[in-house]
């Protein structure tokens, strides 16, 4: 590693971002045979729509998407807008790490970890499924990863991170039987915090939950408003909007030294509260009045069953970087 850190560094800046469109590419198969249950390595690649096979020209990462204008060149049927942004996406955020951590060992763990979360976040985003071997295979890595001391925890910290993080998100999903009389996570989210916990380590895990439901409720709040105003159930609509509004100032208010000790804080953040349990009662009553089902044929509730893993993998990705960031607020705000 120390002799390749002595080349120029757009040279290396190059490769990494190669490096990233290929794996990128590798990914959307990866993605889409598993949902499709076809092997990822002894079938050629071909056009979804059209199965006619491609040629090496045609599998390019990037910028074969762009010199076909989109389209298969055998069907002219347009090609998934999903194939460029993954690659894109995985070429974006190896490139963030190698700046960020150097041409490290532990930033091939973390080329790693990114690739495998990409994979775990599009298959959940797409058909709401999470396929078992890729959180067994981040939750191994994770181990390793602390094991030869690149990580963020010790490694006994690392397995006891795993067993809490299945059992703490599988507590979560049984007691959302109390009001939609079913489990609020699929099991998938149960592996996904398994395979967090053996990266991060059990307290480290009691930051990386939170903040994932934060982010969940940033994603879903303003999807939810938007259906419901469809609906025209505006009574639900701007309780949504209230709730997503409020995240925001109570967040602002708590992490603002000035204002937090000022009478201001007292004045604004009361009523906030009140008209945030208010919202949440409305959307609680929602909850328990209606069925929820994730059909097509019902894709307003649908919504209301957003999946959870992109969160927590949003969450993760974010405490790759950010970790000692994050802590340094969490220890201001208490202090």
């Amino acid at each position: 590693m120390n002799s390749l850190n002595m080349l120029p560094q757009w040279f290396i800046v190059f490769y990494v971002i190669l490096i990233g469109l290929c794996c990128g590419s590798f990914l959307n198969v990866v993605i889409l045979r598993g949902l499709s249950g076809e092997s990822y390595i002894f079938s050629r690649s071909k056009c979804p729509k059209c199965n006619n096979q491609l040629t090496w020209y045609m599998n390019i990462p990037l910028f074969s998407y762009i010199f076909l204008r989109g389209k298969c060149a055998f069907c002219k049927k347009h090609i998934s807008i999903q194939y460029p942004l993954i690659e894109l996406l995985c070429a974006i955020l190896f490139t963030f790490t190698y700046f960020h951590f150097g041409l490290t060992l532990k930033t091939l763990f973390l080329w790693i970890f990114i690739a495998l979360f990409i994979a775990i976040a599009s298959t959940d985003i797409l058909q709401t499924v999470i396929i078992d071997i890729h959180t067994y295979i981040l939750a191994i890595c994770g181990v390793l990863f602390n094991l030869f001391n690149f990580g963020y925890t010790p490694i006994l910290s690392s397995i006891i991170g795993a067993v809490s993080g299945f059992l703490i998100m599988e507590l979560l999903a049984y007691s959302g039987t109390l009001f939609l009389k079913h489990r609020a996570f699929g099991e998938g989210d149960s592996l996904i915090a398994l395979s967090l916990g053996a990266i991060f380590g059990f307290k480290n895990l009691l930051i990386i939950l939170p903040l994932s439901i934060l982010i969940q409720a940033l994603i879903s709040l303003p999807i939810l408003s938007y259906e419901e105003f469809k609906n025209k159930n505006m009574k639900l609509c701007l309780s949504y909007v209230f709730v997503f509004i409020s995240l925001f100032i109570v967040g602002f208010l708590n992490f603002n030294s000035t204002l937090y000790n000022s009478k201001i804080y007292l004045l604004v953040i009361i009523p906030i509260c009140i008209l945030l349990l208010w919202s949440l009662k409305i959307i609680l009553n929602d909850l328990k009045n209606k069925k929820i089902q994730n059909t097509q044929d019902n894709k307003s509730t649908a919504f209301r069953l957003l999946p959870f893993g992109p969160a927590l993998i949003i969450s993760a990705a974010i405490a790759l970087f950010y970790l000692d960031k994050i802590k340094l607020m969490i220890f201001n705000f208490i202090y």
